[in-house]
């Protein structure tokens, strides 16, 4: 019977030194899956605070975008009223003989006879028509003053020719032009 028993002894050893192995290489994976679930795990972490992080600066980023967008927008609606009124006086002539008084005489300039490089609200500007200051004894002076700078071969025509008494430091009613300008295309 010890000889049945050594000889089972001795079959089953195999099979326990084998079964020992798995053991050992089961515990081996079990240690190895765990650090790797460590490493994911620490990976996930940092990927989610990152993502956070950026979904917060994203999120400033759209608020500062929106505050930049309306700041724009306020500053073109302000331009465009500037450039709305923008009915300046262009002073041509400084000195004042003794017999003289100002005159304020609105030009107009033909769009074909616009430089091409010329920028569209310049163009405009001269379409509506342009203000300019002048002393003269009288009108036909003043008229032939104007037509000395902006002559009519250069497209420029007179409109309007008005006189001003005192200095330009109160602002001339300008624009009769302009409402009779509206009138006609209505």
């Amino acid at each position: 019977m010890a000889l049945m028993l050594m000889i089972v002894f001795l079959s089953v050893k195999p099979t326990v030194i084998k079964a020992n192995r798995s053991l050992k290489e089961a515990r081996r994976a079990m240690v190895e899956l765990r650090r790797r679930q460590h490493a994911l795990s620490t990976k996930i972490r940092s990927l989610a605070r990152e993502s956070l992080g950026q979904r917060l600066t994203a999120g400033q980023d759209d608020h500062e975008a929106f505050e930049l967008q309306s700041r724009t927008d306020h500053l073109q609606r302000t331009i465009e009223l500037l450039e709305a009124e923008d009915r300046r006086v262009l002073v041509m002539d400084e000195r004042r003989g003794l017999s003289e008084t100002g005159w304020i005489i609105c030009v107009r300039r033909r769009p074909e006879a616009a430089s091409p490089l010329e920028p569209s609200n310049i163009t405009r500007l001269w379409d509506e028509g342009r203000y300019v200051f002048f002393f003269a004894s009288d009108m036909a002076r003043a008229r032939r003053k104007v037509l000395l700078r902006f002559s009519e071969e250069g497209g420029f025509s007179i409109v309007d020719v008005k006189p001003h008494e005192g200095d330009l430091s109160d602002p001339p009613a300008l624009g009769a032009h302009n409402s009779d300008k509206q009138k006609q295309s209505a």
